[in-house]
């Protein structure tokens, strides 16, 4: 395997005058890098809650030093019975989230909240600042006050009208006293403006709405930056894939025409902050969406660092998973010099991460495009069951020998049983499959529940049972992906009567593999028109689709443009093959360069997987067929 020379980089960042942490010179290749760098402590507020969606989270340091959290909860968010909640960091903990505001209006009308945001006044009351309305278009701005850190609220203060204040980044006190509310409103187009309060909401200035420059840009959700000479920067979230720039030299009175940043934005929520050394942190989606849409997935959630807010460093990968989403976080810096983050983890709670800035390792973000190989991207695995190893430590040795990345590991056979014929409930063997799989270094991409080929997804009896023994062993092998072909019994272009129950089943098993983080892919008949409105219909993020070559090939479509209109979002994993044939490079209906430059486009990442694709001249040489695919996917995919 060729190796990527990569230059050393070498830690820079000035002492914080506050930290105690003395800093210390690093050096690391790009290689080498984990993105976890820094990272002091992360962990969740709460692990249940009477609620099943939670959303904008906004963190800050009270007088007391103690950090105080606040987020939204409610069935989901636009509900009415969304209201706020509100924890604090006491004793090594987070104290259960207790809510603090609503939105009922009367006996017979109640709104949902939205957006909270807090900001501690210096040696004064801590303000909490959310929304209440039926929507962003239509929604008004509220204050409630604290005078003992977070513990007790004062009564709502409706503030002005058309004031809405912060709308989800916090307040910043400017030289001159002035408390500058980055701001900015929806409906017609989205718009930024700023608003100020020279004494802490006694009275309120409206400043004017910016202009959109040249590129007509719909921003929204700022976060204000200072520079040298009191120059200050906006820098947000937009429509236009790209996070978005503005400066203003007379504090905030006055803003330059709006600007892309080449730095992507996938239309959702951002956060920065400046530290004390005058460098920028900035916490966002490093996720830029198809080219011709605005909005793309939420992950991963990145950490980027900046002398100037036009040239950022990559940092810190806070989360990384096909399970969207980790959203719209917020940032500070506390007293002790630590960076203090809070964001949404997949609508389903609120998370919290500590860094130590001292210790970032940075490299430099060309061009828009993540450091690292797009190399990195790509893994290559082949299915268990195709090369006659299903379910036996031997797959592993035999993936070494092909130098693939890894390998598809079936559940079983299914027959007349009421679950697969699977071994991997003995914990024993999965310890055996383990310790197989770490000591070779040939991970395990997804399992599979082949038996569903040939099997009824819409009408076995006990398809609970199977997809429950399914998740178990991804469960207990750590693996995010399980593969389920519909096959030939659950083909919907020639039995669409089943797809009320395939869709039934999935919604049920969509929820099932949610609770340990993963995601099942399903194969079809369907093209990838009709598979994004399958996925419509089933409304799950945890349920995916897994991409076949042949399907595409059989339909007589284009592979790429099917991956194109699929989107990044929905593909699981692919299977990277053919019917049987030819070797990959020696079919003329896959051109691979161009299905990788289209995965590339798509920031698409994940397992590549050879099912098939054997030359029929040589169909029982396995080695053969299997390592001439792997080698080729390789080459191209890897650069190997």
């Amino acid at each position: 395997m060729k190796k990527i020379k990569t230059a050393v980089i070498f830690l820079g960042l000035a002492a914080l005058a506050s930290c105690k942490n003395t800093p210390v010179e690093k050096k690391i290749a790009l290689e080498d890098k984990t993105w976890k760098e820094g990272i002091v402590a992360e962990e969740f507020l709460y692990e249940e809650a009477e609620y099943p969606s939670c959303h904008a989270a906004t963190i800050v340091e009270n007088t007391k030093g103690e950090l105080v959290a606040s987020w939204f909860g409610g069935t989901k968010e636009r509900n009415p019975d969304v209201c706020i909640y509100v924890s604090k960091r006491k004793n090594g903990k987070w104290t259960k989230g207790v809510e603090v505001a609503n939105g009922i209006q009367n006996d017979t009308l109640r709104y949902p909240t939205w957006n909270p945001v807090l900001y501690q006044i210096p040696n004064g009351d801590l303000m909490l600042f959310y929304k209440i309305g039926p929507s962003p278009s239509a929604w008004w701005g509220m204050l409630k006050r604290s005078a003992d850190g977070g513990e007790t609220w004062s009564k709502a203060e409706k503030l002005p009208e058309g004031f809405l204040g912060p709308i989800k980044n916090k307040p910043e006190l400017l030289k001159n006293g002035n408390l500058l509310l980055p701001s900015s409103i929806e409906g017609n187009g989205w718009n930024l403006r700023m608003e100020s309060t020279p004494d802490f909401g006694k009275t309120w200035a409206m400043g004017d709405t910016l202009p959109k420059g040249k590129q007509d840009i719909n921003a929204i959700q700022p976060s204000i930056l200072f520079h040298e000479n009191g120059k200050l920067q906006q820098i947000g979230r937009t429509r236009n894939r790209h996070l978005f720039t503005t400066w203003s030299e007379d504090d905030g009175k006055t803003w330059s025409d709006l600007e892309l940043l080449n730095m992507p934005n996938n239309s959702s929520g951002t956060d920065a902050v400046t530290m004390k050394n005058g460098e920028h942190a900035l916490i966002y989606n490093h996720v830029w969406p198809n080219e011709d849409m605005n909005k793309s997935y939420r992950s991963p959630l990145n950490i980027a660092i900046s002398k100037d807010g036009i040239n950022w460093n990559a940092a810190l990968v806070l989360e990384d998973s096909k399970i969207s989403q980790y959203s719209y976080p917020s940032i500070i810096q506390g007293s002790d010099g630590m960076l203090h983050c809070i964001y949404t983890w997949r609508r389903q709670r609120i998370k919290y991460v500590k860094i130590d800035p001292s210790k970032l390792v940075t490299f430099p973000i060309k061009d828009g495009v993540w450091p690292g190989p797009t190399k990195d991207r790509y893994e290559v695995a082949v299915c268990d069951w195709m090369i006659l190893k299903r379910q036996k430590l031997s797959a592993f040795q035999f993936a070494k020998d092909i130098n693939a990345d890894g390998i598809e590991m079936d559940m079983g056979g299914l027959g007349n049983r009421e679950t697969f014929d699977s071994k991997f409930g003995d914990t024993i063997e999965v310890n055996k499959f383990r310790k197989k799989s770490d000591s070779l270094g040939v991970q395990i991409s997804s399992i599979a529940m082949s038996g569903f080929y040939a099997q009824s997804f819409a009408k076995r009896p006990t398809v609970k049972r199977m997809v429950s023994d399914c998740i178990e062993t991804m469960k207990k092998f750590n693996v995010q992906i399980a593969y389920l072909p519909l096959g030939t019994q659950g083909d919907l272009v020639k039995n669409p009567e089943l797809r009320p129950a395939i869709v039934e089943r999935l919604r049920w098993a969509g929820k099932e593999v949610g609770k340990i983080g993963g995601a099942i892919a399903i194969e079809t008949s369907l093209d990838a028109t009709e598979e994004k409105k399958l996925l419509e219909e089933i409304g799950s993020k945890n349920i995916k689709i897994s991409f076949n070559f042949s399907n595409a090939i059989e339909h007589g479509k284009d592979i790429s443009k099917e991956l194109k209109i699929l989107g990044r979002d929905n593909i699981g994993q692919i299977h990277a093959s053919n019917t049987d044939g030819n070797w990959i490079e020696n079919d003329p209906a896959i051109d691979l360069p161009k299905i990788k430059e289209t995965l590339d486009k798509m920031h698409w990442k994940g397992w590549l997987i050879v099912e098939r694709s054997r030359d029929t001249t040589r169909v029982h040489d396995r080695k053969a067929n299997y390592g001439s695919n792997v080698a080729y996917l390789k080459k191209v995919f890897k650069g190997e």
